[in-house]
């Protein structure tokens, strides 16, 4: 699997350049493609099961990594509430 340097590096190597969304959002295609080709290979190489694979690849990485995105994401808003809102409560 490569690591976000080299991915970076590539990237860089080819004259194109992306945003950190975007090189996020390709080091997550990544992962998840690593997963489902291991997850395939579990599965002896059957063809026919790519589709299958790549769900549950992704639903793997939102089970692994989905709770703490969404706690994180919950504990900034309420720290960042208007100083109105936050006299209301």
């Amino acid at each position: 699997m490569l690591l976000q340097n080299e991915v970076a590096e590539q990237i860089e190597l080819q004259g194109v350049i992306l945003s950190a969304d975007a090189l996020t959002e390709a080091m997550q295609i990544e992962k998840v493609m690593n997963r489902a080709h291991e997850i395939h290979r579990a599965h002896g190489g059957m063809i026919g099961y790519d589709l299958e694979d790549w769900l549950q690849a992704e639903r793997e990485l939102f089970e692994r990594n989905g709770p703490d995105h969404v706690q994180r994401e919950d504990a900034t808003r309420v720290g960042q509430l208007p100083l109105k809102e936050e006299r209301n409560r």
